[in-house]
């Protein structure tokens, strides 16, 4: 490799003359990528995400393997390299290559934007849907033991578009050309299980159904006793959603929109709230009651509660459907106020901080597995989160734990007999690191 030896020019310097050149050797920007091969190693993920993807190339003539592609590009997402043009100046990269099982000075170096690229565009609707049950079953690997109760987080985000993509639409209330991907996580592990692609002009709720009566089955399938609560807002309190719940046996809590029947049924509860209010020293109140409702398109009544707030800005009313017999204040305030903080935030998460909305392939096959992709370097960063318990890290966002844990300048080295990686000795996470590096070592043999 061409050695760089620009000079740099700097005037700042009072006490004596400074000078800069690009002559330290081989270093790496990104020396914690050893902590996501770590993570890998553990939880086996990308070696499962390879089992689901045929390789139809020749084996003999093969330069790099299809699970060492995955991990390349798997462990650059993570680092912040979300486009597959990133390949070709990292594949010399010394940290990514010990992260791939190879020496960093002798072995050949890694795969290139255009070998990325083939790989991505060559996955099959099939082996979609072989990775989809795979991540599923890695979520119910984690349980220890069968839970008591598993609450399901639903929603959608928008991922705007640029150039011709596969069903990218004009969505009018984000005013975009876009897709519209749905997200289903577990509320209390924050753990992504499916993150489906569709089309920019899809209602919110719909074309989710058959995937959650799948994967309702699939949890029961592992933990027939399990109460499964299924949370979301009102674009998901469709009858088909609500239907495939009951019959399901699963729980729901979800939006429903205000219409004139149920403006009617709460008018009394936002007269004692205005009441309340009016008494109250800050000018506001909450009062919860609940009424049973049928909507035109759907074959019963359900229970639906009725929040009343008045604020010092006016009023503001909410309903929600739900097949739960608890009291409605602790649904609304203990349960389903949890959602939008918890949910929305972890789409954010997802979303700007693993970049999952850099889906450019013009195939829509090939975009799913981008975020198929995304959705592996997020698992195992929140990997690396829950191997930080004890330190500053334990709660940190993926962005904070990729500026701190993952970009540290490293210099690696290889000898007869080991690799030398060299972190600086400044570092401030150097404590963190070498105890999250532990508990990551700890039981993977």
């Amino acid at each position: 490799m061409t050695e760089c030896n620009t000079k740099v020019r700097f005037d700042f310097q009072s006490k004596s003359e400074l000078r800069a050149e690009f002559s330290g050797g081989e270093l790496s920007s990104d020396g914690g990528v050893t902590l996501l091969a770590q993570a890998d190693k553990k939880t086996k993920l990308i070696e499962c995400l390879s089992a689901c993807i045929e390789d139809p190339r020749d084996a003999s003539k093969v330069t790099h393997r299809q699970i060492e592609l995955l991990r390349q590009r798997v462990y650059q997402i993570a680092c912040g390299y979300e486009d597959a043009d990133d390949s070709d100046h990292l594949r010399t990269d010394r940290a990514m290559k010990i992260a791939l099982d190879r020496l960093p000075e002798t072995d050949p170096d890694l795969g290139s934007q255009p070998t990325i690229t083939r790989l991505e565009n060559r996955v099959t609707k099939k082996e979609l849907s072989k990775i989809r049950s795979m991540f599923v079953e890695h979520y119910l690997d984690r349980f220890k033991e069968a839970p008591q109760q598993i609450v399901l987080d639903v929603d959608g985000w928008d991922d705007p578009t640029h150039g011709q993509q596969e069903f990218s639409f004009y969505h009018g209330f984000y005013e975009q050309h876009m897709y519209f991907p749905v997200q289903i996580s577990d509320a209390e592990m924050g753990v992504p299980i499916i993150e489906l692609l569709r089309a920019g002009n899809r209602h919110p709720g719909k074309g989710i159904n058959g995937m959650l009566r799948w994967l309702f089955w699939k949890i029961r399938t592992r933990f027939p006793n399990v109460k499964i609560i299924l949370r979301g807002d009102s674009g998901f309190s469709l009858p088909e959603i609500l239907n495939t719940c009951e019959r399901s046996k699963v729980f729901y809590l979800c939006g429903i929109a205000r219409n004139a029947v149920l403006e009617r049924k709460i008018e009394y509860l936002l007269d004692c709230a205005q009441l309340a209010a009016f008494n109250s020293s800050q000018g506001k109140a909450r009062l919860f009651d609940d009424v049973y409702y049928m909507s035109q398109s759907w074959s019963a009544p359900r229970r639906v509660i009725m929040k009343a707030e008045v604020l010092p800005k006016g009023q503001n009313p909410r309903f929600l459907v739900t097949n739960l017999s608890e009291d409605p204040k602790e649904l609304y305030e203990n349960l389903y106020v949890q959602r939008g903080e918890d949910c929305e935030n972890r789409i954010k998460e997802f979303k700007h901080g693993i970049k999952a909305d850099r889906l450019s392939c013009h195939l829509f096959v090939a975009n799913q597995f981008r975020l198929f992709l995304h959705q592996a370097a997020y698992l195992l960063m929140i990997e690396i989160r829950k191997a930080a318990i004890g330190t500053s890290f334990a709660k940190a966002q993926v962005e904070t734990i990729r500026m701190h844990l993952m970009k540290i300048a490293a210099s690696i080295t290889q000898s007869a007999r080991r690799i030398w990686v060299r972190f600086a000795s400044s570092c401030p996470a150097q404590q963190a690191f070498a105890a999250i590096a532990a508990a990551l070592t700890l039981n993977t043999g």
